[in-house]
Formats: structure tokens, C-alpha cells, sequence
């Protein structure tokens, strides 16, 4: 059965929960991520993501340079091991309603799985399947030539 370590996507930016949210929004842009993980002294604090950006900054009409990562962030945040089942975390996920996790050791983050995560994993194991198809049917079609023959 895969694991959260299997599926998660390790470019998690990491900043520290002080930045500006300018600053946020540039990284996020810049790396092409929907979502910043913030923590203090390494350890795990919040998220900042699109929505948070959008609904507690565009929105409301509030200045980016003047507001820090810490006044917008969601917390707490759902969290993971990375010994955690791809099955319990799809039903955490639905659970929750929510679009991503983050994995973490010791409370350490070490990457995140989201939604497209998820899709690319279903995506692998259809393909899989589809060559482990194939492959069946291209055994059997040579047995059946050696049979006839």
C-alpha cells in the first residue's frame, strides 16, 4: 500500500511566519505553488495559500506590504506522517473538505501532497494497470500461436 513519502510532492517553500505577505505572494508566483508552508524555528506554523490571499487580502482591499504572512495564514493545518496510508489521507482529505495536507517528522515539514498529487498517483496506477494489461494479453496471444502451431 503507498504511503504519504511515496505520493508527496517534496518542493515544499518553506518561510518564516514574519514575512510580509508581498513577499509571500512573489514566492508563490515565482516557484509556481499554490500554497507557502510558515514556521518558526523550523517548526511547522501554518499555510498561507491562494484562497487565504484572496479572500483576507484582495477581497477585503488590505495592503500586502503592510500585513505579515502570520495575520493571513490557515492554522492549525492537517498534517501527516509519511508512514501515513494514501487511503487514510484521501479520506482525511474528504473528511476535512480541504485540498491539501502537509507531511511532517517531529514537526518538521518535509513536503505536502494535494489534490494534483492525488492525480498523478491514480494516473501511475492506471498506467500501470494498462501495461500489466497489455502485457497479459500479448502473453496469451503467443501462447495461443504456440497452441495453434
Amino acid at each position: 500500500m503507498s504511503t504519504a513519502q511515496d505520493i508527496m510532492n517534496k518542493k515544499l517553500i518553506t518561510l518564516d511566519l514574519t514575512v510580509s505577505v508581498a513577499e509571500v505572494a512573489k514566492i508563490m508566483d515565482k516557484n509556481n505553488v499554490s500554497c507557502i508552508a510558515l514556521t518558526k524555528n523550523k517548526k511547522l506554523q501554518g499555510i498561507v495559500t491562494e484562497k487565504d490571499l484572496l479572500s483576507k487580502v484582495i477581497v477585503p482591499n488590505k495592503k500586502p506590504l503592510e500585513l505579515t504572512a502570520k495575520e493571513i495564514m490557515t492554522s492549525p493545518i492537517t498534517v501527516v506522517s509519511p508512514l501515513t496510508s494514501v487511503n487514510d489521507i484521501a479520506q482525511k482529505m474528504l473528511d476535512r473538505k480541504i485540498r491539501r495536507v502537509v507531511v511532517v517528522d517531529n514537526e518538521q515539514p518535509l513536503g505536502i501532497i494535494t489534490v494534483t498529487d492525488f492525480v498523478k498517483h491514480i494516473h501511475a496506477i492506471l498506467s500501470d494497470s494498462e501495461d500489466h494489461k497489455t502485457k497479459l494479453y500479448e502473453n496469451l496471444f503467443e501462447d495461443y500461436d504456440d497452441w495453434i502451431n
